[in-house]
């Protein structure tokens, strides 16, 4: 929807994947100069400026993980994007959208933006600008001439509205061609803006407004309950001492920062190697012995009898050095939907009805939350979340950061210990819900037999992308260009597989595009990081 405005002030909204080069942009166009430990966008930041004699309202939004769907980002990036054309009231004149150009341009990238773009509003790509950075020596022209059809498709949304920016190399004549664009699309939409429907935002704010009191009151629940176990462990000398050697499993799906949880919990050197095996760590924490046995990671979107046969006997065989705490790793940047749920509790089940007493949710990329408190994050994301910190007995924590700062692993052991004072106390054998089969999933348990061949195929096809990733991290090439057995899923052509795996086999091909899309997202993101550290350390 638009609106007309009459003031001299230019109203902008940035918009693309993380490390795109929005926030650089806008530093770089407002000619401020930029924090070099400034952290990642994860809340709308409004930013002003004057160029040429005309005030420029910029508003810097969340990035988005580019390969992945709309519906798998965090409930609180979406509300990001749309509450970002509140920043600049009465509306943005234009959105830049922006795409770096050293990572190739694919048919998910489109619909990741598509996706997240239109989230925002009807009539968005009348008010939208592509804006390229990291050209280096290609015109923005240039590059989407050679970038091929899924580009194209984007920029005639826009009406081929396009232009390079990069803040490294001529930024000066970036900035004249920018500002001009701009000026140019306002002047087309004869200086009408952007704006959200009003009821759309009154109801947003009325179910944030409800989210954040179901947040309040976990946060109390749960602060009542660790106070009265503090009090109880005070006030008897036998209970679990913070000395007491303690033994932890970890467990999750695949890329949830379950390797880097465990280096944090021992301060140790991370490594970004694939867990193919139990990898059992012993260490020290503040005097106390500490070890951390780290298991092969589960699929996110794909079902248990999709993994690896190593898998499963990983797992149990961690089981064998006797854990007094199961961390349960979930990342905070993304979704959690109740397909997650299902494949937690299938890939859980087989370690009894008792894991769910010694487990505590770790959320890892904390950082992402901003200024949201994590059980804003719980309640935001919905029932199927909730439910499950609900049969971790409302156990959680959260790992904000990956630095020294071991202010974060003393409060996660300090609720072990809580946790394993309260097994003692309870000692229960309550049934969970999540234990319980009903005749529908035990059916479909019996169909997904078929699927042996296909699991063989998933898991040669992922350890081919895995020594990929290594490659491009030996030579810090974030440039990702993969054949179509990536880009596009798998082919199966036997019959059985349709019974053996979902309803029909457009859900494994969907499933098969998320795992592989997220996979391909968070390396690309690695290589870029890791050669920044090492740019940053000469």
């Amino acid at each position: 929807m638009a609106g007309v405005s009459h003031c001299n002030e230019l109203r902008l909204v940035l918009l693309g994947g993380y490390r795109s080069g929005k926030s650089e942009m806008v530093h770089s166009f407002l000619n401020i100069k930029c924090q070099s430990d400034q952290m990642t966008t994860t809340q709308c930041v409004k930013m002003e400026g004057n160029i040429h004699g005309r005030k420029i309202i910029l508003v810097d939004a969340p990035g988005w993980w580019k390969g992945d769907q709309l519906c798998d980002s965090p409930h609180r990036l979406k509300v990001e994007l749309i509450k970002s054309t509140t920043f600049c009231p009465p509306g943005p004149h234009v959105f830049l959208l922006m795409i770096e150009a050293d990572t190739a341009f694919t048919d998910k990238h489109r619909k990741a933006a598509e996706g997240h773009m239109e989230l925002i509003g009807d009539g968005i790509w009348n008010h939208t600008i592509v804006v390229f950075t990291k050209l280096r020596y290609l015109t923005a022209q240039q590059y989407v001439e050679n970038e091929g059809e899924n580009l194209n498709k984007l920029t005639q949304k826009c009406g081929n509205r396009y232009v390079g920016f990069d803040s490294d190399l001529d930024t000066e004549g970036s900035q004249k061609e920018l500002f001009s664009q701009i000026e140019k699309l306002v002047a087309e939409n004869n200086e009408c803006y952007f704006y959200v429907d009003a009821a759309k935002l009154t109801g947003m704010e009325i179910k944030l407004k409800k989210v954040e009191e179901r947040a309040t009151a976990r946060e109390r629940k749960v602060f009542e309950k660790r106070r009265k176990l503090e009090e109880i462990k005070n006030a008897d000398a036998k209970q679990t001492s913070s000395s007491t050697p303690l033994n932890i499993v970890l467990l999750g799906w695949i890329l949830s920062g379950k390797t880097l949880a465990g280096s944090v919990i021992l301060n140790a050197e991370i490594s970004f190697e694939k867990t193919v095996k139990c990898v059992r760590t012993c260490g020290e924490v503040n005097g106390r012995q500490v070890t951390v046995v780290d298991t092969p990671s589960w699929w996110k979107f794909l079902p248990h009898q999709l993994n690896a046969d190593s898998i499963k006997n990983e797992i149990l065989k961690a089981m064998d050095f006797s854990p007094n705490a199961v961390l349960l790793v979930i990342p905070a940047d993304t979704s959690f939907l109740e397909e997650q749920l299902e494949v937690i509790l299938d890939n859980m089940r087989q370690l009894g009805e008792n894991i769910w007493s010694k487990t505590i949710v770790l959320f890892t990329w904390g950082g992402t939350l901003g200024d949201k408190s994590i059980e804003y994050h719980i309640e935001s994301e919905g029932e199927a979340l909730v439910r499950l910190v609900e049969m971790c007995g409302n156990r959680y924590h959260v790992f904000e950061s990956l630095n020294d700062d071991h202010t974060q692993v003393n409060q996660l052991l300090e609720k072990i210990d809580e946790m394993m004072l309260e097994d003692t106390l309870l000692n229960s054998k309550e049934e969970h819900w999540g234990d319980k089969k009903n005749p529908q999933e035990t059916e479909m348990l019996s169909e997904w037999l078929w699927a042996e061949d296909v699991k063989i195929l998933i898991n040669e096809e992922w350890e081919r992308s895995d020594t990929m990733m290594k490659e491009m991290m030996k030579t810090m090439c974030p440039v990702v260009k993969r054949d179509k057995s990536i880009d596009t899923p798998l082919e199966f052509s036997r019959e059985g597989i349709r019974a053996g795996l979902f309803v029909n086999k457009h859900q494994l091909k969907t499933a098969l595009e998320r795992e592989w899309n997220h996979q391909e997202a968070v390396d690309v993101f690695r290589i870029q990081h890791r050669k920044e550290m090492l740019d940053v350390c000469g």
